[in-house]
């Protein structure tokens, strides 16, 4: 390495300590990292709290720059974490629960230093998007954990079904927005201030299928961000890819990245993923935009479990792949060396010291292999132990591609 690169390190390595830095001067901060492998800067708040920052997100918006706007961005992800807040009764905080979504695998997890009881209260609702609850409060809010649902002695589903009801008014007087209309129409729903939640709409039992039936077209939803969300009518078969590449700009400029995939409504009226064939022009772009989202989810799940050294499994990330052909894939290896928790991919990478790896389509194993997702994981694992039996894994040999 040069003098210069010695002295000074990486422009990234710069951004990232003076975030660490930035971090480091609140009040209420016990402790704070940076992790240069991971990008990300882990926290933890008097209170008892943790928080992670990932870094590309923040280096990428700001050009690598520091400055005021840097610091003001730092300031809305660490500023709501430092609230001391007591959940209050059930009485006092029902009518201010609202439904949130958020990136799956996110939520806290289980380390050696945090108890299990402060678990974010979460369910999947999407491939890699969870449904979690949050107390509205008046500069911030507060998610809720499953510690909360003892103190106020009521169930998961009894939480969810208050919060979603929370936002029944706002979800009707928008629907009355929508009209039928020729040609195509972008709407753009804001929520700068974050506390309207017109983003979590979407999740509203027959909502979207509201929006279908009073505007007479198949609408679609783009989530980018953590608030807000894109509402699309009229669109044609050939303005799928500008307005996947639209949503992916979005994804890549939100502070908190939600989902750059297309969403639309299904048989029954609900949210559901945009899907197309594969001979369709936006089959590509499509199948990005959820190698993306898969990638994002399980490398924050990732790295919460292997933060965990008392776990006993190993844990294989996902890796986002483009072949030669230009079609995007996500691949994880399957070692023969121990226990291993598997992330859902679209092909298997067996891997051993007797003979070359080989991968094989992940459908293509669970034919031959009994995949089952393991309990308690959001996005899923699979927990695997050694490779199968040699007849076996001749078999899949012979199925490589």
């Amino acid at each position: 390495m040069s003098f210069v690169g010695r002295a000074f390190g990486s422009s990234r390595e710069r951004f990232g300590r003076h975030v660490l830095e930035l971090v480091r001067g609140y009040d209420g901060i016990e402790s704070a990292a940076f992790d240069s492998g991971g990008y990300v800067i882990d926290y933890r708040v008097s209170s008892g709290g943790t928080g992670r920052i990932g870094l590309g997100i923040l280096f990428r918006r700001f050009d690598g720059q520091t400055g005021p706007e840097l610091a003001s961005a730092v300031a809305d992800l660490v500023e709501p974490t430092l609230v001391d807040y007591s959940p209050g009764s059930w009485g006092q905080v029902a009518a201010r629960l609202r439904p949130v979504l958020r990136q799956a695998g996110r939520e806290d997890m289980r380390f050696a230093a945090i108890d299990v009881s402060q678990t974010t209260l979460s369910r999947p609702t999407l491939p890699y998007l969870a449904e979690m609850v949050v107390v509205d409060m008046a500069t911030t809010l507060r998610f809720v954990t499953t510690q909360d649902l003892d103190f106020w002695g009521v169930d998961a589903d009894h939480v969810y079904t208050i919060a979603r009801g929370n936002l029944t008014v706002p979800a009707m007087n928008t629907l009355e927005m929508f009209e039928p209309s020729s040609g195509i129409r972008v709407m753009e729903f804001e929520d700068d201030s974050g506390d309207s939640y017109i983003g979590s709409l979407p999740l509203l039992p027959g909502w979207l299928g509201g929006v279908a039936t009073r505007t007479g077209s198949r609408p679609l939803v783009f989530l980018p961000g953590h608030t807000g969300m894109f509402v699309v009518l009229g669109a044609s078969e050939d303005m799928l890819v500008p307005l996947l590449t639209f949503a992916e700009e979005h994804y890549d400029k939100a502070l908190r990245p939600l989902s750059p995939v297309p969403y639309t409504v299904d048989a029954r009226g609900e949210l559901a993923p945009l899907q197309v064939p594969r001979d369709h022009l936006a089959w590509r772009w499509i199948r990005h935009a959820e190698a993306r989202l898969a990638a994002s989810s399980y490398a924050t799940q990732t790295a919460h479990l292997r933060s965990d050294e008392h776990r006993a499994e190993a844990v294989a990330e996902l890796v986002h792949l483009r072949a030669p052909d230009g079609i995007e894939h996500t691949m994880t290896s399957w070692t023969d060396y121990a226990p291993t928790l598997l992330p859902r991919a679209h092909y298997i990478c067996f891997v051993s010291d007797d003979h070359d790896a080989f991968r094989v389509e992940w459908d293509v194993v669970a034919t031959l292999v009994n995949l089952t997702p393991a309990p308690g994981y959001d996005p899923p694992r699979y927990r695997v132990e050694s490779h199968p039996p040699a007849e076996i894994m001749a078999r899949l040999r012979a199925l490589a591609s």
